[in-house]
C-alpha cells in the first residue's frame, strides 16, 4: 500500500486483524480507534455487533424508538487528502434482508461540518455484493481542500437492521 492507501486505512486494518464482539450502545459504540457507530440519541439503540476472523464488521441493530439517523463511522486521516484529486472507496456487503446504504465523507470546519453524499448508494443483498464509489474532488465544492478532521460515514435505515460489512478499502488518488 502506498503512504496514503495506509494512513486511510490503518483503522480498518486494526479491525480487520482482530476477533471482538459487543453490546451495541444506546447512542455511540466504539467499535475499534477512529470505527463508530452514531444513532439518534431518540432511537435508543440496542443490538450486537460482531468482528468476525476475516471480516470487518457485522451489525444487528435496533431503534426502541423512531429515531432520524443512524450511520458507522470512519475516521480518516486529514492529511490523507492533500493534493488528492479522487476520494474512494471499495466494499463488499451483505443483509439478511435488502437495504441501501448511503456513503458520505463529511469534513470538519470551524461552523461544524459538511457532508458530500458519494453518487450511488449501496445495496446490500443476502448475498455478497461488491461496490465501488469515489469523489471527483475539484469538481466537489461541497468538500473544503483542507480540513481539521474528515470522516468517511456510511448512513443506514434507522429500523431494525442487520448489515455485514466483509471488506472496506480506502483510496485517494
Amino acid at each position: 500500500m502506498t503512504g496514503r492507501a495506509e494512513a486511510l486505512n490503518s483503522q480498518l486494518d486494526t479491525l480487520r486483524s482482530g476477533t471482538s464482539a459487543g453490546d451495541i450502545a444506546p447512542d455511540q459504540s466504539l467499535f475499534s480507534p477512529g470505527i463508530t457507530l452514531h444513532g439518534d440519541p431518540a432511537a435508543r439503540l440496542l443490538g450486537r455487533w460482531i468482528s468476525p476472523a476475516g471480516r470487518l464488521l457485522e451489525l444487528d441493530v435496533t431503534p426502541r424508538h423512531a429515531g432520524d439517523w443512524l450511520a458507522l463511522h470512519v475516521a480518516l486521516d486529514p492529511g490523507a487528502l492533500t493534493g488528492a484529486t479522487w476520494i474512494g472507496f471499495t466494499c463488499r456487503s451483505a443483509a439478511p434482508d435488502q437495504i441501501m446504504v448511503r456513503p458520505c465523507l463529511r469534513s470538519g470546519g470551524a461552523d461544524g461540518f459538511t457532508d458530500c453524499f458519494f453518487p450511488r448508494h449501496i445495496l446490500s443483498l443476502p448475498e455478497v455484493l461488491n461496490h465501488a464509489d469515489a469523489i471527483h474532488l475539484p469538481s466537489t465544492p461541497e468538500v473544503p481542500p483542507q480540513a481539521p478532521w474528515r470522516e468517511l460515514l456510511f448512513f443506514l435505515p434507522c429500523a431494525d437492521t442487520a448489515w455485514h460489512l466483509h471488506d472496506l478499502r480506502l483510496f485517494a488518488a
